[in-house]
């Protein structure tokens, strides 16, 4: 492809873009689901904005985690980057845990760099619409590689781009961004499979290493196989193969610290029958290949399934369905191996006796995690075969009675679903309103399948018309695709992008460094406080660090789990309490609340608590504002504390046993569950430790005792924290199961905490090197591998 036509491609592919983004382009709205945020979420519920009355905006209820995850985090990576410092460590949930480690924050994705020229907000959709942009162009150019003709290779891109999955996932800002590398990269092998060529080389190790980058491993995980079977299928010279080590080196600064994170995580794999009953798709699921919405849709509260929507997502629109019967006559390998691999996943992902049987296995990929993320790649191979697929249609010979056929056999589909679903109500246990879902849903699909063959039927009787009869078909199909991505995906006005609230406000300027937990209906989110900048013990991350998870948990009985549910494998959180009995009578979380060093508690008029819920002799109110009550929490521990008295566990039951004690006071005494190299002889009398300075991945404090001690930072403990007292380095030990202390002689002594962790030291060397041996490799061997085809 010359110039020339690269650059009118790639005009079209943003031009089409931009309809489906015109409420930013026109009202300057924001992709980011804002009215979910101030509509269901405390503090913001309980707040006018945009002239709705509190809690009353309507939203969508769809992506909670971007709220809750990959914005938060995207807003404390760039803030530290602009600042120029590494964003290693996150303070502001769990008591602090790994930040680049966690994948998902996304540190080195090379895309991110927007977010240094643009304001925040913009950057963010800057990055979202480059999801379906760069999909959409690089699916054309793929298809077009491949013998493709400009209208095949259109459809087959907007079909990926503007797909179920990639429309369902958008507004994570991440997933997708995994993902648009996947036709760059086979466009890529398909040009070395024509000759080996340094351009080519760096763009498919780019785009893998990018794709590694874009925040999600068990997506990159997937690509990976699949191109390198492509890989392995379509190149004659098998040499080339190497290239896939490349990514893995280039990308060791985030994979060396993430797979340390995994093995110290909260994990644990999904269970077997919640995989086969609930994750996996159903055989009568697939329907929504065909009729996305027969079950409903989340975005419109009408989706009545007990699972999940977005983990069964298979359609890339019913317009290129009809092509699909077309590409499946061709007999070139590519077809073959997309026929092959589309059925592959789907039977992995849908419950049948074959994959009933695989997953018994317990595959650490597969079950630890959701299987049917790798529907992208069923997405993309019927793309793939659609846009091939027309161009077959268009050329071969038809026959109106073989069309006729066809015409009855869809009819007859709809017709019988039709019917299936209003007889249903007599034998399942379906309400009225979700037959009205399917009715409304299928009478939709049903009037587009008819003007497709009636489309059909014009192209077939004048052939003149053929052309123009598919460019029609192809406007549907963008017009179909367009309602799905508006009907799912919000855009709002940018002032309910995490505006300023009270209670934020105050944290900050009254709450200092404590952290703080909100009580009963005043519980606010995890990790709404990484977006302030303010200290919560809760956290929200699939990898977090097990002890702090197992510690946490305990605040419901005193207990210490054996193992991790569902429920708290990605969520750390303080037992929630309701009631005006239930704070002062669960002992357990009361003595975790102090040890976190929750100095602030907040209530909200809602609970309608009295001064039994807060005794005097333990709360003290702060300050009171529109329904908000704070109140200072008496015993909780100081972030950083001394003691001389130090106790040794071997089993969580025996920590749990010491610890709820009644006779344990964690101002006095710290548990360790290894026998220390030192010991104390005398209580303190004189001591003092403040913290002068406190940044995430460094805590410099200053201390003074008359004896020697026991220093504890009520931070959570990490492989990777160093220590040094006056600049002479000590060890860590991790004390009361969760935090970090070390040994402090006496004297007047300035401390410091440092987060330095070897994995990233190792991944920087590992990167590096892999950095220069591929030039190497690009600018001194390369030439020879065109040899290699000889």
């Amino acid at each position: 492809m010359n110039r020339r036509a690269l650059a009118v491609s790639f005009l079209i592919a943003l031009g089409i873009t931009a309809i489906f983004f015109y409420k930013t382009i026109l009202l300057g709205r924001i992709p980011f689901p804002g009215d979910l945020l101030v509509s269901e979420y405390k503090p913001w519920r309980t707040t006018s904005y945009i002239g709705y009355n509190p809690g009353s905006i309507p939203n969508k209820a769809q992506y909670p985690d971007t709220l809750r995850q990959t914005y938060p985090w995207k807003t404390l990576v760039i803030d530290m980057l602009k600042k120029g410092k590494l964003p290693l460590w996150n303070p502001y949930n769990f008591s602090g845990s790994p930040l680049l480690a966690n994948f998902q924050s996304a540190v080195f994705y090379p895309l991110s760099i927007v977010y240094f020229f643009l304001p925040m907000l913009q950057a963010w959709t800057v990055l979202v619409f480059l999801e379906p942009f760069l999909a959409l162009w690089f699916t054309y150019l793929y298809i077009k590689k491949l013998g493709g003709s400009n209208l095949g290779a259109w459809l087959g891109g907007i079909s990926y781009a503007f797909s179920s999955f990639m429309t369902v996932w958008l507004e994570y800002n991440t997933i997708g961004h995994v993902i648009v590398w996947l036709p760059l990269i086979l466009l890529a092998i398909e040009q070395l499979k024509e000759k080996t060529s340094r351009q080519w080389i760096i763009i498919v190790v780019a785009a893998f290493t990018s794709a590694l980058f874009a925040g999600h491993p068990q997506l990159f995980t997937y690509l990976l196989i699949f191109c390198f079977i492509y890989a392995w299928f379509r190149l004659d010279n098998k040499k080339l193969l190497i290239l896939f080590l490349f990514p893995i080196g280039l990308g060791a600064i985030q994979l060396i610290p993430g797979i340390e994170l995994i093995t110290n995580a909260a994990r644990s794999p999904h269970p077997y029958d919640l995989l086969i009953h609930k994750i996996l798709i159903q055989p009568w699921q697939l329907l929504m290949l065909i009729i996305p919405n027969i079950f409903g849709n989340p975005a419109t509260r009408n989706y009545w399934l007990g699972d999940t929507y977005i983990g069964k997502v298979t359609s890339i629109g019913l317009v290129p369905l009809f092509f699909l019967p077309a590409a499946l006559r061709i007999q070139a390998g590519i077809i073959k191996f997309y026929i092959i691999s589309t059925l592959t996943i789907l039977v992995l992902n849908t419950v049948n006796p074959l994959s009933a049987f695989f997953y018994k296995f317990n595959i650490p990929l597969l079950s630890a995690t959701s299987p049917t993320l790798m529907l992208f790649l069923f997405s993309f191979g019927l793309s793939i075969l659609a846009g091939l697929g027309l161009d077959v249609w268009r050329s071969e010979k038809h026959q109106i009675k073989r069309l006729a056929y066809r015409t009855i056999a869809v009819l007859l589909f709809f017709i019988t679903l039709w019917f299936g679903f209003t007889l249903a109500p007599h034998f399942l246990p379906i309400e009225p309103n979700a037959v009205n879902t399917a009715h409304r849903a299928i009478l939709y699909e049903s009037i587009l399948a008819v003007f497709v063959l009636i489309g059909f039927a014009v192209a077939i009787t004048r052939k003149k018309y053929m052309t123009l009869i598919l460019m029609l078909l192809f406007l549907f199909h963008l017009g179909d695709l367009f309602i799905s991505f508006h009907k799912f995906n919000p855009f709002v006005n940018s002032e309910l992008v995490f505006p300023k609230h009270e209670v934020f406000t105050y944290l900050t300027k009254e709450n200092g460094i404590n952290r703080f937990w909100g009580y009963g209906n005043a519980a606010i989110e995890a990790n709404f406080s990484t977006q302030y900048h303010v200290f919560s013990p809760d956290g929200y991350d699939p990898l977090y660090p097990k002890w702090y998870g197992e510690f946490i948990v305990a605040s419901q009985n005193g207990a210490l789990p054996e193992k991790f549910t569902n429920a708290t494998r990605s969520d750390a959180s303080v037992a929630p309490g309701y009631g005006e009995l239930d704070l002062p009578n669960n002992p357990f979380r009361l003595k975790i609340l102090d040890s976190l060093s929750v100095g602030t508690v907040i209530d909200h008029v809602d609970n309608a608590n009295t001064s039994k819920t807060f005794p005097e002799n333990r709360f003290t109110l702060s300050a009171e504002q529109n329904g908000w009550k704070y109140y200072r929490n008496k015993e909780a521990l100081s972030r950083i504390y001394l003691v001389t008295d130090i106790k040794t566990y071997h089993t969580k039951k025996e920590f749990a046993a010491i610890f709820f004690g009644n006779d344990f006071d964690p101002k006095n005494t710290a548990l360790v569950d290894t026998t220390l190299p030192f010991s104390f002889s005398q209580p303190l009398h004189q001591s003092d430790a403040k913290i002068e300075t406190y940044q995430p991945h460094r805590v410099t404090a200053v201390t003074q005792t008359d004896v020697p001690a026991f220093l504890i930072l009520t931070d959570t403990y990490f492989p990777g924290w160093k220590a040094t007292i006056d600049n002479q380095p000590t060890s860590i030990y991790r004390v009361n199961y969760t935090f970090r202390g070390i040994y402090l002689p006496a004297g007047k002594h300035t401390i410091q905490f440092t987060y330095t962790p070897w994995t990233v030291r190792a991944g920087e060397v590992v990167s590096l090197a892999s950095f220069f041996f591929f030039l190497f490799f690009v600018f001194a061997i390369s030439q020879r591998y065109n040899t290699w085809r000889q």
